[in-house]
């Protein structure tokens, strides 16, 4: 088994207004979400996409279960899988996910690292409150079994306001 997780800066991003040519995107910063919002927002997502790219660059998505703990993002699954060994061969990542009207989308770069227990309690806590019936066991993330997504940029909007609300967060 090999979780995931997308941790974001212990600083809130930098909020600013994306590029999006021709959908009437206001330059002005009125409108654009907090990023605790956001925040909440994948905190209570049941299900996230991931989206890695094989070694010829073709892109392959896919649907896993997850955790949003303290700014980091959570998957586990088989280290033989399509998406682990892309990620091992190439860090770079996109986890996307729609939640309380919002789509957000999360691009960063992978770090493999090994949980502390108190990480791996709060990650089990948290598939707890989530519709799968499913508890993740701690022992398939020893010996550097967790992998970090530090994010560089994330764009969000609420469905039914896109034009006023999209906006673009950059990390430090």
């Amino acid at each position: 088994m090999v979780a995931i997780v997308v941790a974001m800066a212990k600083d809130p991003p930098r909020a600013t207004r994306p590029h999006i040519p021709g959908y009437g995107i206001p330059h002005a910063p009125e409108g654009m979400l907090p990023w605790g919002e956001v925040e909440r927002a994948l905190g209570g997502a049941p299900r996230y996409w991931i989206a890695t790219t094989d070694d010829a660059g073709a892109p392959h998505v896919i649907q896993q279960w997850g955790a949003f703990i303290d700014g980091s993002l959570y998957f586990e699954g088989g280290s033989d899988t399509r998406w682990a060994r892309n990620l091992a061969r190439d860090p770079r990542i996109a986890a996307s996910v729609e939640a309380e009207g919002l789509a957000i989308m999360i691009e960063g770069r992978v770090e493999w690292l090994t949980p502390h227990p108190t990480l791996a309690n709060a990650i089990i806590a948290s598939y707890a409150t989530k519709p799968y019936g499913y508890t993740p066991d701690p022992k398939h993330w020893v010996g550097d079994r967790l992998v970090a997504i530090r994010p560089v940029k994330a764009f969000a909007w609420r469905f039914e306001d896109f034009n006023t609300t999209a906006t673009r967060f950059r990390f430090a």
